[in-house]
C-alpha cells in the first residue's frame, strides 16, 4: 500500500511539475503570437458633402480589418441605423424629401451598407446627399 501511495504521489508530483512549466512556455508563445497578430494601419480619404454645402475631406487610419463606417465614425460624428447612415455632422437625411446619405469607394457606388464594407490601403471614401428615385 506505501509503494501505491508513493507511486501515485510522484506522478502526481510530475504531473504538476510539466503543468507549471508548461504554462510559462504557453505565456511566452501567446504573447508572441499576440504581437504578430498586430494589424496593419491604413490610410483612408473620407469626404464627406451635405446637400448644398461645401465638401470637407479628412484622411484617417484604421486597422486592416475594418469598415467603411469605422472610417467615417473615426472622422465625423455619426448617426445611423442597421449600418445605414442617417446623419454625418448633424446633417440629417430629409425622409420627406427622399434626401438620403449615398456612398461611393473609389468613385464607385457602394454595393453595400457602410459597415459591410471592408477596406483597403488608400481607399477612397465619398459620402454625400442625394435625392433617391425609384
Amino acid at each position: 500500500m506505501k509503494k501505491l501511495f508513493s507511486f501515485v504521489t510522484l506522478l502526481l508530483a510530475l504531473a504538476m511539475a510539466g503543468c507549471s512549466g508548461g504554462s510559462s512556455n504557453t505565456d511566452q508563445s501567446s504573447s508572441g503570437s499576440a504581437q504578430s497578430s498586430a494589424k496593419n494601419e491604413l490610410s483612408i480619404t473620407v469626404s464627406v458633402a451635405p446637400d448644398g454645402q461645401e465638401k470637407s475631406e479628412k484622411t484617417v487610419k484604421v486597422e486592416e480589418g475594418q469598415t467603411a463606417m469605422d472610417a467615417l465614425k473615426k472622422a465625423y460624428r455619426v448617426e445611423e441605423k442597421d449600418g445605414f447612415i442617417t446623419s454625418i455632422d448633424g446633417r440629417a437625411q430629409d425622409e420627406a424629401k427622399s434626401l438620403y446619405w449615398m456612398f461611393k469607394v473609389n468613385g464607385e457606388m457602394a454595393p453595400k451598407a457602410a459597415n459591410q464594407i471592408t477596406l483597403k490601403d488608400g481607399d477612397k471614401l465619398e459620402f454625400y446627399q442625394e435625392v433617391y428615385q425609384q
